[in-house]
């Protein structure tokens, strides 16, 4: 009986190189899909968050008299800051104590320490303030000295923030010109947003008009989307994705101080310098001025 023997036809080189440039293919094709899909629902969560500070936000208010989280306050100052607490030194029971305490390291001012009141006093985690679109991370209390998020008075890095908030320490001026952020504020007035692009690299608020160019308008908006716009938190309490910062009230640019007194919300607008503590004083009762910039 012959013996016959089999042979196996293998893929030629040539046929291997077709079917690695058909899958590279599919791949160019399918990538940006799955990229705007998971930008997609990363918006989705990240207006989530939106809507849960806003929650806790209108609970600290019912539990303060109509006020928003605000620490130490001088109204005759121009001067807003924020102080990260990166060795949780900064510790204290009570963050109200006025500046040179020994019970306290808290700057007046702060806006960071009053977005952080949230996580102190309402029942509200560090992931909420996180965008799932940023590279930032959740803060991690008790790393150091057992310190919990109820002593401290600050996040630990910026990293650990990826939202910006109205200014809620305006000046006399400010408050002249009827400037308040309490339960009365107006539904239109952006309460909190993606963090404002100031000092973020390749990011330019003041070039960017309401009839500017995608190209220019992607320099004004949050680099949390890559440029593409912003969730936004109103007063009326719903959040929302927009596609530049031309959405506050009277369509006023939610990242900059307005130069107008009486809602010229497009003239001489300015963008917040040196960390955040420049150009961030409101001038009318609708001017959002979002604090802190991604510089600070």
């Amino acid at each position: 009986m012959s013996k016959h023997t089999l042979r196996r036809k293998g893929f030629t080189l040539v046929e291997l190189l077709v079917v690695i440039g058909i899958i590279a293919l599919l791949i160019s094709i399918l990538l940006p899909s799955l990229n705007r899909a998971r930008e997609t629902a990363n918006r989705v969560k990240c207006g989530s968050n939106m809507r849960q500070i806003g929650q806790a936000i209108l609970l600290y208010a019912n539990e303060n008299k109509g006020n928003y989280p605000r620490t130490i306050y001088s109204t005759t100052s121009t001067a807003v800051g924020g102080s990260y607490d990166p060795t949780n030194t900064n510790t204290a029971v009570d963050p109200f104590v006025p500046p040179g305490s020994t019970r306290l390291k808290q700057p007046g001012n702060d806006v960071i320490g009053a977005m952080f009141l949230l996580i102190r006093t309402q029942d509200i985690t560090p992931e909420v303030f996180i965008c799932p679109s940023s590279n930032d991370e959740k803060d991690v209390y008790g790393s150091v000295a057992g310190i919990s998020a109820q002593c401290k008075v600050s996040f630990t890095k910026k990293e650990c923030l990826s939202y910006s908030m109205a200014n809620m320490y305006p000046d006399t001026n400010a408050v002249n010109n009827s400037y308040k952020l309490n339960a009365t504020t107006g539904a239109e007035f952006a309460i909190c947003a993606d963090k404002n692009p100031a000092g973020a690299a390749n990011y330019n608020l003041t070039i960017a008009n309401e009839s500017s160019s995608s190209k220019d308008m992607q320099l004004a908006n949050s680099p949390n989307h890559q440029g593409q716009g912003e969730n936004v938190l109103y007063g009326d309490g719903h959040a929302e994705f927009q596609q530049n910062p031309f959405c506050g009230s009277k369509r006023d640019c939610i990242y900059t101080v307005s130069g107008s007194t009486n809602g010229g919300v497009t003239t001489n607008k300015q963008a917040p310098t040196n960390g955040g503590t420049t150009n961030c004083i409101p001038t009318w009762s609708g001017d959002s001025v979002l604090l802190p910039g991604a510089g600070w």
